[in-house]
This record gives C-alpha cells, sequence and structure tokens, in this order.
C-alpha cells in the first residue's frame, strides 16, 4: 500500500504499509516473538536473547547480514523489545552495544478482517556504517519485508514448499 524512505542528515526513515492475509493475532505471535521472527525474515541470521531486569521489556542482540546489489554487510544490533499501550511493537536500539548509533523500528498490525491484516512498519535509524542511496534501501526495506510477510502466510498456510529455505522459490517471493 505505501513504501517511502528518507535522510536527513545521517538519519534515515523508512515506512512500509501492506496488507497480509493472515489473521491480527498470528502476525503479532510472530512479530513479538525474536526467534520465529529469524525464521521468516532471511536477513538475520540469529537471535540471540539477553537478560532485560525491566518488566514488560525483551531484550536480544540479532546478527544480520543486509545485501545492496554487490554490496553486503553483517552487523549486530542489541535490541529492547516493548509493547506499547496502544499495541504497537516498539524495537530501541541499544548504541552502546550496536551497530546503529540510533534506531527505533515501530511495527503496527490492524485488522481488517478474519483472514487480512494491515502491516505498517516504521523506522527511524542512523547506521555507523554506510548506507547506499536512500531509493536503493527503500526497494531493499520493500523487497525484504515483502519476503517476510509472504514467509508469515506460508508459515499460517503451513506450506512447508515455502517456508522450508532449502525448497523455497524466490520466484514466488518476486510475483
Amino acid at each position: 500500500e505505501k513504501a517511502s524512505a528518507s535522510r536527513s542528515g545521517t538519519r534515515y526513515n523508512v515506512e512500509l504499509v501492506l496488507v497480509a492475509d493472515i489473521p491480527e493475532s498470528f502476525a503479532r505471535e510472530i512479530l513479538e516473538d525474536p526467534d520465529r521472527v529469524v525464521k521468516v525474515n532471511s536477513e538475520l541470521l540469529e537471535a540471540e536473547h539477553l537478560y532485560s531486569g525491566e518488566p514488560g521489556v525483551r531484550r536480544f542482540r540479532d546478527h544480520t547480514r543486509a545485501c545492496l546489489l554487490f554490496f553486503c554487510v553483517d552487523y549486530q544490533n542489541t535490541l529492547s523489545m516493548r509493547i506499547l499501550e496502544n499495541g504497537d511493537i516498539q524495537l530501541i536500539v541499544d548504541p552502546a552495544h550496536s551497530a546503529f548509533t540510533y534506531g527505533v523500528f515501530t511495527w503496527r498490525t490492524e485488522m481488517i478482517d478474519a483472514d487480512h491484516t494491515r502491516l505498517t512498519f516504521h523506522s527511524e535509524s542512523t547506521p555507523s556504517f554506510w548506507v547506499p542511496a536512500t531509493g536503493l534501501l527503500e526497494s531493499r526495506m520493500r523487497h525484504g519485508v515483502r519476503e517476510m510477510v509472504r514467509k508469515m502466510e506460508c508459515e499460517y498456510r503451513q506450506d512447508a514448499l515455502c517456508i522450508d529455505p532449502e525448497t523455497l522459490d524466490s520466484t514466488l517471493l518476486d510475483e
């Protein structure tokens, strides 16, 4: 439904809105569980759970490999996840232990009907590494989130062909 990216100085803003063929409760089950997000997001290699010490906050370190054209970067971010009063899922980067000097990532889920959910992803971040042109970043983010949602839909349908990375046909993701 919407994809935009912008840059102000070193801060990048990305917003993506799409409709998924899954119930809202299923979308939330995945988005609130870092281990399940790793399964559906091919850029995430691992989520290492860390002690939080703060009620209602889950803390973890993600290991990510992001590629854009011929440029790839491997990085780690330590994140705190909380569910806001409005139900949004918010992830905040700990800059002292991350490759980003600033980062706030938010997922919003909205039930359209029993089988469809509107997902909104918003990020504001300042990576400590070089990022290619904003238009390319938007394209990569759009493709990455679309792939992630398609894998969520496959998991919901229990379609082993598109869940199993050994048999995943990338042409299904580009439709």
